[in-house]
Order: C-alpha cells, then sequence, then structure tokens
C-alpha cells in the first residue's frame, strides 16, 4: 500500500468517511494528506523509548474488532523497536483472555486469509504527546506470556489532544491479572452485569477501535484497514442505555477527519477498551455500532446532535492486569471535556457541571479576517500566558445572531456543538481579573467564526477597522467550558543567574500566544524584574495588523526609552516590507528588521540570533512549522526542545 511516488497513505476518503464528513459539513476543511505512510523519526523516537503503554486494534474470526493494552512485563518503555520507517517489531506482556491473543495466535490465524490488520495509538499522557498507526502483521508468537509481533506500517497520522487528560504514570510491580467476567459472545437476552456497569460509570478515558472493510471491486482503491483512537472526558462520559448492554458515546469535536466514524458507517463494528490506572483493571467491548446524526441522536442523548452507539456482543473484565498507576495527584480532566450528556431515558443529577458565563463587552475588526473580541467572566477567572480557554457559542450563533442579521443555518450547523477553543491574546489583569481577549481569524468555509463577524459588522457598520466597538447592549454571551494549554510559562530568571534568552517563531495568526507572552514579559521587564533577551521571528501578510496587536501587548514599556534588562528584537518576514511601518506609539527599545518573502530554510536568520542557545517556542500553520522547524535545525536547535503549538484543540 506504500505509494510509490508520494508520501500519502491513501489517495482519497474511503465511501463511509466521505459520507460522514459531508454529514458533518466537513469535505472542504479536512486534507487526507495528513495520512502518511510512514514513521516520521520523531513517531519512531516516541515510540521507542517513551511509551509505557499501546492501545492496540485487532480483529477476531468475526470479523470485530477488539482493542488490547499492551506493555511490558515490568511497566518500563523500550518494549517496542523500530527497524525501519515502515516496520515495528512489539514485545508485549499479554495476560489470559487478552482479545489479542485469539486475534493473532489462535488457531483460526492458520487459515488462508491476507495479513492480520492492526493498528494503535501512541500515546503519552503525562505531556499528551499521541500519534497513532496502521498496517498489517507479518508474524506473531507468544511465549511465556511475551507476545511478539512484527508489523508493517503503511500510514500514520497526528492526532488531536483536545479531550486527553493529563497523568503522571509510574511502574507497578503488584499486578497480579485476575479475570471476572469473560464473554466473548454474549446470548441475544444477556446484558452487562453491575460491576461492569458501575466501572463504565467512573471511567474517563476508552480507545476505541474500528475496521473498514471495503468491497472486493473496491479493495485497490479503499484497501481494508482498522483504526484506534482515543476518546475521554469527564467521569461517566460514556453512558450505558437501560437495556445494559448499549454504550453511547458523544462525539466530541477533533481533528475533523472522522476516521472512526467512517468506518462504523461502512462496517458496523465497534471496539472500546477502559483502562483504570488507579486499580490495573482493563475492560474490553466489542459489538455492534451505528452513527446517529441530528433528531434521531438527540431522542436518545438530547444534549448531543452526533452519537455513536454500541450493542455489547462480547466483552471481558479483568482486574488488577497493568503494571502501571497512576501518581499521586491523579488525573487533570482535559479543560475541553463538556459536562455529562445524559440520556433521554436517565434522570440527570441535580447538580450539573458548573460553567462560567461571559458576555461579550466589545469587539475591533482589524481587517477582512482578523478581529479581536473582549469578554467578561461571571466571577475571576486565571489565565496563564499562551494559554487557551474553550467556549461553548450554541446560544449566540443559533438564537441571537439570527435576531441580528439575517442567514440560513441550514445544514451548517446541523451537527455542530458551537464548541471552539482559541488562543488569550489578551490576558486577565489585577485591575480587570474577568476580563480577557481573543483574536480570531475568520475561516472561510467555517461554521462560526463568520457569523461571529457579520454579527460584529452589523453593528460597526461605516466604522473604520480597528474601531473599538460596544458589544454590551446586544447581552451576547457564551459558557466557559475551561482553560487549557500546558506550554510552561517562562517565569523571570535574575540577571546573576544569567536571565531569560527566547526565541518566538510564529506564523500568521500564530502570533496569538505571544501576544499574551509580549503583554506578561514587558510587565515584569517594566517592574525591573528578571533579564529578558527576546528574539522573534515573525512571518505574515498583513503586517500591519500584527504589528498592531504586538503593539498593544507592548503597553508596559511602550513609554520607556532604555531598559536595561530588557532586550526584544523583530523580525519580520512579509511579501511587502517597504510597507510594514510600526505603527504610533511603538516602543523604542523593541526593534524591527523588515525581510521580503519567507523564513529561509538554510536557517541562517536562526544562526544570526544564535538559537541554539535560546529556549524556542513555535507556533503556526502545520507547513510553516515544518519548514521553520527545517530551518531551526540546520542552525543547529534541538528539535526536541522546541514547544510545540499547532492549533490542534
Amino acid at each position: 500500500m506504500a505509494a510509490a511516488t508520494s508520501d500519502r497513505a491513501f489517495n482519497k476518503w474511503h465511501p463511509g468517511e466521505a459520507v460522514v464528513q459531508g454529514i458533518m459539513n466537513l469535505p472542504a476543511r479536512v486534507s487526507i494528506a495528513a495520512i502518511i505512510n510512514y514513521l516520521p523519526e520523531q513517531h519512531r523516537i516516541f515510540y521507542t523509548t517513551r511509551l509505557l503503554f499501546l492501545p492496540v486494534t485487532t480483529l477476531d474470526e468475526d470479523g470485530r474488532p477488539w482493542v488490547s493494552i499492551l506493555s511490558s512485563r515490568d511497566g518500563q518503555p523500550q518494549y517496542i523497536s523500530s527497524p525501519d520507517t515502515t516496520s515495528l517489531r512489539i514485545q508485549a506482556y499479554v495476560w489470559d483472555n487478552d482479545p489479542i491473543i485469539h486475534n493473532l495466535v489462535g488457531g483460526w490465524v492458520g487459515s488462508p486469509r491476507k495479513p492480520p490488520l492492526m493498528s494503535a495509538i501512541g500515546l503519552e499522557p503525562a505531556t499528551r504527546r499521541r500519534n497513532k498507526f496502521a498496517g498489517y502483521v507479518t508474524n506473531a508468537s507468544l511465549e511465556s506470556k511475551t507476545l511478539t509481533i512484527d508489523m508493517k506500517v503503511n500510514q500514520a497520522l497526528g492526532l488531536c489532544p483536545k479531550y486527553i487528560g493529563v497523568r503522571g504514570l509510574e511502574p507497578f510491580s503488584g499486578a497480579e491479572p485476575r479475570t471476572i467476567h469473560a464473554k466473548p459472545h454474549l446470548e441475544h437476552n444477556e446484558q452487562l452485569p453491575q460491576d461492569v456497569i458501575d466501572f463504565l460509570n467512573t471511567a474517563d478515558t476508552a480507545y476505541l477501535g474500528t475496521s473498514f472493510v471495503a468491497r472486493p471491486d473496491e479493495e485497490e482503491m479503499f484497501p481494508s484497514r482498522v483504526g484506534t483512537n482515543h476518546r475521554g472526558g469527564r467521569p461517566g462520559f460514556v453512558r450505558v442505555r437501560n437495556d445494559r448492554r448499549t454504550l453511547v458515546l458523544p462525539n466530541y469535536g477533533g481533528n475533523r477527519l472522522m476516521n472512526s466514524m467512517g468506518n462504523i458507517q461502512v462496517t458496523p463494528f465497534a471496539s472500546l477498551v477502559f483502562p483504570s490506572f488507579s486499580t490495573g483493571t482493563v475492560l474490553y467491548i466489542t459489538g455492534d455500532a451505528q452513527n446517529l446524526f441530528g433528531a434521531p441522536a438527540r431522542d436518545i442523548m438530547p444534549d448531543s446532535n452526533v452519537i455513536t452507539t454500541i450493542q455489547t456482543t462480547g466483552f471481558v473484565f479483568v482486574h488488577n492486569a497493568l503494571p502501571l498507576r497512576e501518581e499521586q495527584s491523579g488525573v487533570s480532566i482535559s479543560p475541553y471535556s463538556p459536562p455529562i450528556r445524559y440520556l433521554a431515558e436517565e434522570i440527570p443529577p441535580v447538580e450539573r457541571y458548573d460553567d462560567v458565563m461571559l458576555t461579550l463587552l466589545s469587539a475591533r475588526v482589524h481587517n477582512d479576517t482578523l478581529a479581536t473580541f473582549t469578554w467578561k467572566a461571571s466571577r475571576p477567572i486565571k489565565i496563564a500566558p499562551s494559554q487557551n480557554v474553550v467556549l461553548e457559542l450554541s446560544d449566540l450563533i443559533r438564537v441571537r445572531s439570527h435576531q441580528i442579521i439575517e442567514w440560513d443555518e441550514g445544514r451548517i450547523i446541523e451537527n455542530d456543538d458551537c464548541v471552539r477553543t482559541w488562543t488569550v491574546s489578551v490576558l486577565p489583569t489585577a485591575e480587570e481579573p474577568r476580563v480577557f481577549g481573543i483574536t480570531v481569524r475568520q475561516v472561510k468555509g467555517g461554521s462560526i467564526t463568520p457569523i461571529m463577524y457579520r454579527v460584529v459588522n452589523k453593528i460597526a457598520e461605516g466604522l473604520e477597522y480597528n474601531t473599538k466597538v460596544d458589544i454590551t447592549p446586544l447581552n451576547l454571551t457564551a459558557r466557559l467550558r475551561g482553560v487549557g494549554g500546558d506550554l510552561p510559562v517562562p517565569d523571570p530568571i535574575a540577571v546573576c543567574d544569567g536571565g531569560r534568552r527566547l526565541l518566538w517563531v510564529a506564523g500568521g495568526i500564530g502570533i496569538t500566544p505571544f501576544l499574551s507572552l509580549a503583554q506578561f514579559v514587558s510587565d515584569w521587564a517594566g517592574k525591573d524584574v528578571g533579564l529578558w533577551d527576546i528574539a522573534m521571528v515573525l512571518s505574515t501578510r498583513e503586517p500591519d495588523a500584527i504589528l498592531l496587536l504586538l503593539n498593544e501587548a507592548f503597553h508596559s514599556v511602550r513609554n520607556a526609552k532604555e531598559l536595561r534588562n530588557f532586550s526584544f528584537e523583530l523580525h519580520l518576514f512579509t511579501p511587502t516590507p517597504d510597507a510594514a511601518g510600526t505603527p504610533d506609539g511603538w516602543p523604542d527599545i523593541v526593534k524591527v528588521h523588515a525581510h521580503e518573502g519567507r523564513i529561509p530554510e538554510n536557517g541562517s536568520i536562526f544562526k544570526q540570533l544564535g538559537a541554539k542557545d535560546r529556549e524556542p517556542h513555535i507556533c503556526g500553520p502545520l507547513p510553516f512549522i515544518n519548514t521553520s522547524m527545517k530551518a531551526m535545525a540546520n542552525a543547529g536547535v534541538d528539535p526536541e526542545h522546541v514547544k510545540r503549538e499547532r492549533f490542534t484543540y
């Protein structure tokens, strides 16, 4: 399946993916080029040195997927090796009744058939690093509970970290797997026992396994495959229907490729594995799956427009199996995880998740595609530099916008949860601890930002760009679902200890985290706290708007003619450098050097700035990050030391 002339794993989305992307109104916004047919070097390093466990999907003789959790016997990494860019060898510890044993080394494997399909997701919960891969098994053997798998990889893809909870894991030597239930095939009238349902009601993490079985006449164009994905949320986010065997999985917005749901649309089977990192218990479930959209979904789960149901046809429940335990600090649930979505047949608890209400105070349109929105929270909130906010905008989009402008929803947001994540560009202050700003790019073909822009433009009709527009009379509100982003904050370092030498690299709207960082750093510099030496490399097609935003972030040092412990050098790459003038009030101590064109890949600008001796942080679209990372590597910067943001919320 590896393409001879392309790095792409596939040339087209398969029929199920195309159907689901169409239902979700997504076709113009996703690219299949993201799925490649080899393992990038960083993926290979990650898999072979960092993974404490590996969720893996395989198929049984009935074509049902099962997800297993593989690890070493002692809970340490390095049980995976990678001989080359398309090969992996896994030598994992397995326990009795793990479905993978039967699926890969059981008697049915000897029958004539194609090599067994397999997929996996490599995930490090402490850092939320994650990637997935898929392909087929070339050899599998079992000896003394060590399962050895040789695998050919022909698909690799980065994933969205949005709902991954942060938890530290450590090896646990007291694991003694004990099977409580082993029912690989349920009878028609059988149900899940109460201890399994109780376990499901506390689970905050699951791994979803699906498959796509191609029709014989389409196998060459759309090869059969299996997939493994992460699913996470608040404890109990997967609900169990009153029949005590159907699981309901709400759809949360992710990378929008719709691989798993697309597989289910054609091949209606799915598997979930639920690991408990506090007790080592593992629950395996497989069953008949179905995607539901719109009214049929809301009939089952009223707060969800898109769900997947899995009617259990087999399950296995094993206690104390994982040779891993979470650290005492426990898990930090992702701030993106929405409140529990209860079933229509359930009675929700009286106390629901306490969302913070936001009111839109003002807006400023900078140009045709860029605007800043200022919000006020119902209580003080703490937001660190470069963090982001998760906003639920359903009332603004579905109700209030229609009272202000004329527009037809049609299918644009029919299955959209109206939840979006944006980096905070203006931080709350001691004087205004409830007020923050987000700078937003209008997404062409998007379902949320164009409506926000039209609402503001209606109010600001006839006003010039960058004019502050008071929005408070409209009473536009949203809910704050959470605050996210775990990049380290560059706290001050004293002169005697060498200070901070920072490198900020931004592409286009990737400027947003650096706006809050510039505000944070200039506040400290204005108080003469710490030593700051900052070099920024910025690539943009709209320098006037971006420089204006930076100028406002520098408000603490705007009038300073000299600061002995603060140096900021900006290298601006733009198609029209002659037109890139600094705005009124630009601080004299921030030096700007304008360059024509793009950042050179030879690394010359980064060598000039001494990048290898700085703390690098990069943000922007993926193509920009890839080329800039090459340029930094050419200047001697270690890629593993670069803090990266790619808007994959």
